[in-house]
This record gives structure tokens, sequence and C-alpha cells, in this order.
């Protein structure tokens, strides 16, 4: 079972939030977008532990946008549709009477908070309101708590203490494992280990020394409040009582050395988090339940980058890593969905492609929308190439604004220098570069597109006249999936470039180092080879380049640079044209800052030189 559809109408900053889920859910998006609204809406209908007089919202949880006074028509209105349980017995007996298709099976559950009905002057207090939880869109078909209680949502809040929920017997995810132990235990046995215990307590809690402290502590309540209310105190270890001797075991870490209290708030998370899949499997392996929705929030706290993505991929890709589905030691039930609200690229690299969710504003700012990649249609091979590409670059484009996609390590250092030179950060933005390493744009396109997560983006790729697949044939070989129809109506080379531009595809004229070159930056480009090559003849026809541009061998330009390697030579280059007072710059790239700015809505990018000039 999964949730597979999520709608939000008029509460708190949604307006009417529709977003598709796949077998589990990442929701990235920025502060104060909704990430927590998103998961307390769920929470409204299948959380069994909260109480009923938390879904009985206030006045204030209606989106802001809605006319004030409200009238009889305003309400909230949160549903969850729930699918791929065909097979499951147990589920299609909780919701089959809630179903709203056949084939494949999809389930409807609905919160609604409301006006009273019949209220001769509308709506004035939230008195006049009232909650229902019902299923199948039919207001009749009512949702109980047995529901709640068999396919749960459990909750872990941002702010949560670990230590403390630990060592609450009540909160302790540890409970029902030893639970568990105190009932599988033979009691004869049990009761021969407490009466142990009890012996050892009592051989050191009677000692002169330890019984002088209880004494002293009586004594001074006695002083403090007489004989009536004072207390008789005792030192001891735990509790002699065969069943609760269980309940009295407590973790310790380092050898058993330390307590928890003592871990790192790392540390408590992570022991925190294991225990509670633990509880939670056995909760569904025992029949408690049949399913559970563990939704997450910021679970990137107190852990470093590398164990964010260790445990997360354990998390989130259960089912590929079980076998047949069952459960191994340390790994979670498959029958178990996450939901997560993070910040964290380290936890988004390891997201399955079809797992992201994304909130963003509306148009008009008053409103948040969400976006995902549930129904994303890539094939294999494609998302996985998107699935390593988010492991390697750590999931960064998820979080920005707009994306600018090129070819390799030398755009991708020299993108952002040449930016700020024409006036924009790109940080400030929130626009990210992204090398894909190659050529093979195609799945980057349709990730980022308006059928996924809907990212302004931009691609520049390098007219490559040397080579086989040229970039005017690239930029073909994008329209075909971007524009098939405006396509093939043109023949004309020029067309099809301005048609490309129009779709976010720009042309470098050459290769992008020669275009730099070309378009003025041949000084630094000089200085630069002077520096890193120690190839004298290289040095030498870098001098005769920068006196006389014209006389480029483009051949040994680009062998000179590979000999040096292109990361290196493209960060020191980089450096020295940040140095300079020069815009120039390909008409690619001043092309493609102005199409992804436009559509962030910022101020267009200012014009940049004629790329005459040189910095000194």
């Amino acid at each position: 079972m999964r949730i597979s559809r999520i709608e939000i109408t008029n509460f708190r900053n949604f307006r009417h939030l529709d977003v598709t889920i796949g077998m589990h859910a990442v929701i990235v998006g920025e502060n104060k977008i909704g990430k927590s609204n998103l998961l307390f809406a769920l929470q409204l209908i299948l959380d069994p532990s909260l109480p009923d007089s938390e879904r009985c919202l206030r006045l204030e949880d209606f989106w802001d946008g809605l006319e004030r006074p409200l009238n009889q028509n305003d309400r909230i209105e949160v549903s969850v549709e729930l699918s791929d349980f065909d097979d499951n017995n147990d589920h299609l007996a909780l919701v089959g009477e809630f179903l709203i298709q056949p084939d494949p099976m999809v389930a409807r559950l609905t919160y609604v908070y409301q006006p009273v009905p019949n209220l001769p002057d509308g709506p004035k207090k939230e008195s006049d309101y009232e909650f229902a939880i019902y299923g199948g869109g039919r207001p009749e078909c009512r949702v109980g708590y047995e529901l709640r209680k068999k396919l749960p949502m459990n909750m872990l809040p941002a702010l949560r203490d670990a230590v403390s929920d630990l060592a609450n017997w009540r909160k302790s995810p540890l409970r029902p494992l030893l639970d568990k132990i105190a009932g599988e235990m033979d009691r004869d046995r049990l009761n021969e280990l407490a009466e142990g215990v009890s012996k050892a307590t009592a051989t050191i809690a009677g000692s002169d020394e330890v019984r002088s402290v209880g004494d002293l502590i009586s004594q001074r309540l006695l002083e403090m409040v007489g004989s009536l209310h004072a207390l008789e105190m005792s030192l001891g270890f735990l509790p002699s009582d065969a069943e609760r001797l269980i309940r009295s075991l407590r973790l310790f870490i380092d050898g058993g050395e330390r307590t928890v209290a003592d871990a790192s708030l790392g540390s408590a998370n992570l022991l925190y988090l294991a225990l509670k899949a633990l509880q939670l499997d056995q909760q569904v392996s025992e029949c408690e339940r049949s399913h559970t929705f563990l939704a997450i929030e910021e679970p990137e706290a107190h852990l470093h980058p590398h164990v964010q993505r260790r445990v997360y991929r354990a998390f989130l890709r259960p089912r590929q890593a079980v076998p047949n589905g069952e459960a191994g030691p340390g790994k979670p039930s498959p029958e178990m969905t996450i939901l997560l609200t993070t910040h964290s690229p380290s936890i988004v690299s390891v997201s399955p492609v079809h797992s992201l969710v994304l909130l963003r504003k509306t148009a008009d700012l008053t409103s948040t929308l969400g976006v995902s990649t549930a129904k994303l249609e890539l094939d294999a091979a494609e998302a996985d190439d998107i699935e390593r590409y988010l492991d390697v670059t750590r999931g960064e484009m998820l979080f920005a604004k707009g994306v600018l996609l090129v070819e390799g390590e030398a755009e991708q250092y020299m993108l952002p220098v040449l930016a700020e030179l024409n006036g924009y950060n790109l940080d400030e933005l929130g626009i990210t570069v992204c090398s894909v390493a190659g050529t093979h744009f195609l799945p980057y396109l349709k990730f980022l597109g308006p059928t996924g997560l809907n990212i302004p983006y931009a691609v520049i790729t390098d007219a490559d006249p040397n080579v086989q697949i040229t970039g005017l044939s690239r930029i073909r070989q994008l329209l075909e999936f971007l524009a098939p129809d405006d396509l093939e109506e043109l023949a004309d080379e020029d067309e099809i470039i301005d048609l490309g531009k129009r779709h976010g595809i720009f042309l470098t004229e050459d290769t992008f180092e020669v275009a730099l070159f070309r378009g003025g930056r041949h000084a630094s480009f000089a200085t630069t080879m002077g520096e890193l090559s120690s190839n004298a003849a290289a040095k030498t026809r870098a001098t005769s380049w920068k006196a006389n541009p014209t006389t480029l061998d483009v051949d040994k330009m680009l062998k000179d640079i590979n000999a040096i390697g292109k990361g290196r030579f493209s960060q020191r280059w980089a450096l020295r044209i940040s140095r300079s007072k020069s815009k120039s710059c390909p008409t690619s790239v001043s092309e493609a800052l102005k199409h992804v700015t436009s559509r962030i809505q910022v101020q267009a990018l200012p014009e940049s030189s004629d790329g005459t000039s040189e910095e000194p």
C-alpha cells in the first residue's frame, strides 16, 4: 500500500494542492513553504494519536486568501488516495468500502472542516464549525478510529528530544520490544532472576554507608513537612518485582560504560530511529497494524552527511534491498511508507527518482503548490542516469529556483564567474549550474520540465563542428521531445536554433573554451597556460596566440588544455577571469542566463559587452 495522491483545499498556506506520490515521498522546499503543514494535514486523517481537539481546527487555519468573513460554502478539505493493495486482503478489508476506482483499486479518505448545517446567518465563530472524516467521496461513509489504528501515521517532529523519549517508558520505542521479551520468558526463570537481583540490591543497599544516605534524606523531609507528609526513603537499584524487572532494562553504549544520555545528539537520534523501525515492524508482524505511514521532519538533524545518506538510503529503498519483499535484520518492513521533509541535499541524493515532491510558491505568491516526479516517464537507463547524478552532486538541483545544464567542468567553473561579472550572483538567485558530464541532456529535461519538477532551466551545448553528432543535431534531438510538431515544419538551421532558444536550448558557436578565447579572453588564457603548463612549446603557442588571436590553432589549444586537465585548467582560468572587469562571455551564456532569470521572476540580465574587450 502507498499514498498515491494528496489533495488539500483552503488549509493554511494551501489554496489548492494536488500532487501525486510515488512509493515514498521526499518533500523539499524553502522555509515557510508549508512542508510541516502538509504532514499535519495527513495527520488529520491518519494519525490515531491526534486527539479530536486538534482535529477541530481554528478560523485562522483557513487559507488567508479567502474573503472574510467566511461564508457557508468555505471549507477546509484534505484527501488522500491509497493504492497498490489489490493483492492484500487485510488492506482490502480496511478500505474496500471507500473505493473510487476498481481496477487498479484506489481508495479515497477525506477530512473536512466545515460550517454546521442550517446556520441561519452563516458561520460567525469557531463553534459554528465541525469536522468529519469519510471515505469514497461519500460523506455518509464515515472513517473511524479502527482504520487509523490499522493504517496509522506516526509522526517524528523536527524538534524531537530523542534522549528524553528513550528515557520515558511510555514514549520509548524500546517498550514494545521489552514487553515482548517479558511475555515470552519462562515465568519461573524470570522470578528466579528477579530474586537474584533483589539479593544483590539488598546486599549493597543494606550497607551502613548507603543506608545512612537514605536515613539522611528521610530526616530532612521529616524536618521540612512533618511526620504526616514525610516519606520513608531507601536507596536501591532495580525493582524486585519480576513483572517490572524487564522494564527496568536500560540501553548503554561504549561497552556498557555510558548511558544513552551521555551519547551525542546524532547518536541518540540514530538509536531512536532504529528502535522506532523495529517497533513498527513488530507491530505489523503481530497484526497490531497492517501498514505504517512514517513521517519524519528534518531527519538530517545532528547527522553527518555521510550518515544521512547511509541511513536514509536504507529507509527509502528497502523494497529493492530486501529479497522477495521480506524484511531483513535492521531493514524497515516493506509495509512501511516513508514521508520525509528535508533541506538536506544528502538525503535527496539517495532518494528514488520517482519519490520527490517539490513545494513552491504560486506565481502570485499567495499560496503553495506542489509538483512531483511520481509519474515522470523515464526508461530504466534514464532513471539510473538521474539517480546516479543526484548521488554524485548531492541533489543540489532540487533546491534550486533555476538550473543551467552544461556539458562539463569548464562551464561549471566559468558560468558563476561570467554571471557575476554581468551583475548576477547565482547563489543569491538560487540558480545552480549542473554538468551532465557529456551531451546526454534528455533525461534532465524530463526531470526538470513541465511533466517533472517544473524548475526553470536552460541548456548550454557546444556546436562541436568536428564531431559526429554536432550541436545542431543535438538541438534537433531535444526538440523532438520538447516540440515535435513545431520542429516538423522547420528545415532551416537558423530556425531550428531559434526554436531551441524558445525552449531553453542555447548553442555555443564552438567548443566552450574556444568560444571564450575568441570572445576576448585570450590574455587570461595565455596567463593561465603559462602558470600551469610544463610544456615550453605550449607556453610559446599561448604567448603567440595572445599577441595575435587570429592565429589560434584549435586542435593544439584543446590538446594543451587536456594535457593539464580540463578541470584544473578551467578552475584557474575562471580565477583569472573573475579578477577582470570585462563582461565578455559567449552569447549562449548571456542568453541562457536571461532565459532562466526571466522565468524565476527576477530582473532581466543587463546587456553584456560586445565581447571585443579583454580583461587587463
